[in-house]
């Protein structure tokens, strides 16, 4: 379901590889992936605090947010993109 909302919205599947994961882990003290998150802005610090430190479901999270669940999805994708470009620039 969340693969055919993703798709008909139009946005590319982000997902951290093992490259990314092993580099979070180099960063270690320089870069805390949480001090990254504190970064962003507030919707999508909330949007990925809930969907994945938290694993709460969209449907849940956009009641809570008061949007609709196409809307948290967008400000996960755009957070985590955030995220990863972030660590792509500390290379």
């Amino acid at each position: 379901m969340e693969d055919r909302a993703r798709r008909r919205l139009g946005i590319e599947p982000l997902a951290l590889g093992d490259a990314e994961l092993e580099r979070i882990e180099e960063l270690g003290g320089e870069t805390d992936a949480l001090a990254l998150l504190a970064e962003l802005p507030e919707d999508q610090r909330r949007a990925i605090s809930g969907r994945v430190l938290e694993q709460r479901e969209y449907a849940e999270l956009a009641s809570q947010l008061r949007c609709s669940e196409s809307v948290v999805r967008q400000r996960v994708s755009r957070g985590l993109r955030n995220i990863r470009d972030r660590l792509e620039q500390a290379r």
